[in-house]
């Protein structure tokens, strides 16, 4: 489960591979398909990977961090 706690420690654990990712098994997730005007709704398996990201943050040396282009 995603919950405050889960997030909170992987960011102050840093970036080692191992630690940086929550798996999330969803049994029932709905999904819905188009063709040809016809809509089809149908439930499948899914797992899904919560992983920290940084792409749009720059990281401080004090474990803080700011948008790209802030000063």
């Amino acid at each position: 489960m995603v919950i405050f706690e889960v997030i909170r420690d992987m960011i102050l654990r840093g970036t080692e591979e191992e630690t940086t990712a929550v798996n999330v098994d969803n049994e029932k997730n709905i999904k819905r398909k188009k063709k040809l005007g016809i809509i089809s709704i149908f439930t499948e398996p899914v797992d899904k990977q919560y992983r920290i990201s940084f792409f749009k943050m720059r990281r401080l040396g004090d474990n803080t961090s700011v948008p790209f282009g802030c000063k």
